[in-house]
């Protein structure tokens, strides 16, 4: 989670789930290692045990954060796209006016309006 280049203002989570239930998660917010059910703090509590393991996690965010939300930020993130707008009239639903204007946007990014 980043909105800068900035290495200090990203948020780096690394979860393993097993059948969609997440039992392990690193957050870099947290310095360590949070287990879930008895196998993720099982797990979690070995981890963070091993400053090994918990230095090379910090060294994951620089090596993979830092370089990506440099390369998203000036592709992506600097750009802005034109909306497009749909505008139509309808009967709301219960209610006591006889129509209601709906305006809806697609298509535009960022999503800020």
């Amino acid at each position: 989670v980043f909105n800068s280049t900035e290495l200090k203002a990203t948020h780096y989570i690394y979860s393993h789930s097993y059948n969609k239930v997440e039992f392990l998660r690193s957050d870099s917010n947290v310095g360590k290692y949070v287990g879930f059910r008895e196998f993720g703090m099982k797990n979690a509590e070995r981890w963070n045990n091993d400053p090994h393991v918990l230095s090379w996690r910090r060294a994951q965010k620089e090596m993979f954060c830092h370089h990506n939300s440099e390369v998203w930020y000036r592709k992506v993130l600097l750009r802005s796209v034109k909306p497009s707008v749909r505008l139509h009239s309808t009967a709301p639903p219960g209610g006591h006016h006889p129509a209601m204007l709906v305006c809806s946007v697609y298509d535009f990014y960022p999503k800020q309006i």
